[in-house]
């Protein structure tokens, strides 16, 4: 257990304060969508420093890149000012495993690595290759290294690509709730038992509206929510609605019923993530209530990553011509 001292946490929660004004609120989002091209809605994130110095910023898809800087620029920050950098690890092991997601699907497939890994992960780009190519798992986790050594044996037997997925996205959620509960802090172990019950709920939906078995369920589901398997399994042969109104009365009630409306009304695919996401947001602003500890970092690391999810999808839309309510109505509540 990494125990916390949160007077350690004095001068880097200070610079974390003096740094949340420059993250995009709600005025620029809305200067973004009401841009009238792609190129203009651009010049938004320009002008707030996005990206790391000396990079170019130039041409409309250039944008990515300059999300993925703007992503390690605040690992890098984060790192260097945190007394305890494992709490930052933690985080970043999220970016290994969608590398290694990557990798194998290319692999088991046969075909050449997209130009999509991420360099914000714990294990560069090219020893996660090697390692990958080698099979040598010496710097993965030991959750990390189960679960590669899984997805070669079930794809040999199922050659079935979406159970890359499946494997791997549920070690990430686990390797993730195991990082955040071995850290001594009660705000951490809050955003671990919001991703567990968040995950199963999302995963419990979708594998419903698929009309999947509780077998299968069952492989997906996390341990230790909040949300006993027994409401899990007893709504395992109904519908979707049937599970959102057996889980009401609990703190995710509101937004899975809002969520699940937006979906069925066809008004937004992604309704249900976002009510979700919204939702951790209001968890997460609560660090605004503590001058010093490790809760500043954290939260604006979710205001980083929610902020650059916004800008995702407004450069997409613009990008694709989308009406900017269209797009609006997807964006997540932001931090600030």
């Amino acid at each position: 257990m990494l125990r916390i001292n949160e007077g350690d946490y004095s001068y880097a929660s200070g610079l974390i304060r003096a740094k949340e004004p420059k993250l995009l609120d709600t005025a620029q989002f809305s200067r973004m969508l009401d841009a009238p091209s792609a190129e203009d809605a651009c010049k938004v994130l320009a002008d707030a420093g996005y990206g790391l110095d000396g990079g170019s910023t130039s041409g409309v898809f250039a944008y990515e890149q300059l999300l993925s800087d703007e992503m390690k620029k605040c690992f890098r920050l984060l790192l260097e000012i945190a007394p305890d950098p494992e709490v930052i690890r933690a985080f970043q092991r999220r970016y290994d495993y969608f590398n290694v997601k990557v990798l194998l699907k290319a692999e088991l497939s046969g075909q050449e690595v997209p130009p999509i890994l991420s360099e914000t992960g714990t294990i560069g780009i090219d020893a996660i290759k090697r390692s990958i190519r080698e099979r040598d798992y010496t710097q993965f986790t030991p959750l990390m290294k189960e679960a590669v050594t899984e997805v070669y044996d079930v794809f040999a037997r199922m050659k079935d690509p979406q159970m890359v997925d499946l494997i791997l996205d549920k070690a990430s959620y686990r390797q993730f709730v195991h990082d955040l509960k071995n850290i001594d802090s009660p705000f951490l172990w809050g955003i671990a038992e919001y991703m567990t019950d968040m995950t199963n709920i999302r995963m419990f939906i979708r594998a419903r509206s698929l009309k999947k078995s509780w077998d299968f369920i069952k492989k997906l589901l996390l341990d230790d929510g909040t949300i006993a398997e027994e409401i899990y399994f007893k709504n395992s042969s109904g519908t979707p609605e049937d599970f959102i109104e057996a889980i009401h009365t609990s703190r995710y009630g509101d937004a899975v019923q809002k969520g699940w409306e937006l979906v069925k009304s066809g008004k937004n695919s992604s309704g249900l993530e976002k009510m979700l996401d919204d939702l951790l947001i209001s968890y997460i602003r609560g660090a605004k209530l503590v001058t010093i500890g490790v809760e500043p970092l954290v939260a604006y690391l979710f205001a980083k990553e929610a902020e650059i999810r916004n800008v995702r999808m407004i450069m997409t839309g613009k990008i694709n011509k989308l009406p900017a309510d269209m797009i609006r109505e997807r964006l997540r509540e932001v931090y600030v």
